[in-house]
């Protein structure tokens, strides 16, 4: 049996035929608030994060209303090319030198925390955010962030990410071995994708959501033998976007989390 090759994660462009889920303006509206207001009050640099965040989110809706599918993964993938790849290491020094031009302090400081963050001198400034305030900032073209502050929610972003990798493999495991079957993990994977920002979802190869509902449908016929291989899948799955920096859930290699924590 061959389970659907297209579940795993695209480097490259995805089809034109498979639209990005968008929400009314209404409910987009009362996501950007809900950003807003999902944050620690006692975060000393709560006041001027929030309106950078605002700012983000307004930037994102827009952003996701004007280009399709394929568009916002080539999008992705540039960018993240430019916070963790080649083109990272090759303008290091420049991004470590900048700071942005401004007299608030409470910027200043957390852009210098960023960047002594990328030199493994001091903890990541953006642990307290929630996952999608991390990806407004990772994927925010805007000038109110550095890309080493970027670059720094990119990889908080990565630890979320490959923690749930981690959690859903063995509850699928542990399912299977309860019941005999994975189906409640099944749907938990899609409803998590389901809830991806737009930027991210866009990087999932292929129309995810049909496959894994076929494979719901394909449960009561094949049994442990398709339970077994759908856990393997989802576990070589993660194992796959650990050796790439263009993924959204890339589980943070060694090689950059190296970076962000050594010298």
């Amino acid at each position: 049996m061959q389970l659907p090759k297209n579940t795993v994660f695209a480097k490259g462009q995805m089809p034109e035929t498979l639209p990005v889920r968008r929400a009314p303006s209404v409910e987009k509206e009362s996501q950007v608030k809900a950003l807003e207001s999902d944050r620690k009050p006692e975060n000393s640099e709560l006041s001027s994060l929030s309106l950078q965040l605002s700012a983000a989110a307004q930037r994102a809706a827009i952003r996701d209303s004007q280009l399709s599918r394929s568009e916002l993964s080539a999008l992705a993938a540039r960018m993240l090319e430019k916070l963790t790849g080649a083109s990272y290491s090759f303008s290091k020094s420049s991004y470590d030198n900048f700071l942005p031009d401004t007299d608030d302090r409470e910027l200043l400081a957390r852009a210098q925390q960023a960047t002594d963050f990328a030199n493994g001198r001091g903890p990541n400034p953006f642990t307290g955010l929630s996952s999608d305030q991390l990806s407004l900032i990772t994927y925010d073209e805007g000038s109110d962030f550095t890309v080493n502050e970027r670059r720094a929610a990119r990889l908080e972003l990565a630890g979320r990410r490959s923690e749930w990798s981690v959690y859903i493999t063995q509850k699928m495991e542990g399912e299977r071995q309860r019941t005999g079957g994975v189906e409640q993990g099944v749907r938990e994977i899609i409803e998590y994708y389901r809830a991806l920002p737009a930027m991210e979802e866009s990087q999932i190869l292929g129309n995810w959501e049909m496959d894994y509902r076929m494979m719901l449908s394909r449960y009561g016929e094949e049994g442990e033998a398709f339970d077994m291989s759908l856990i393997d899948l989802v576990a070589k799955q993660w194992k796959t976007e650990e050796n790439s920096s263009s993924m959204p859930f890339d589980p943070t290699s060694d090689a950059i989390g190296q970076e962000g924590t050594k010298g």
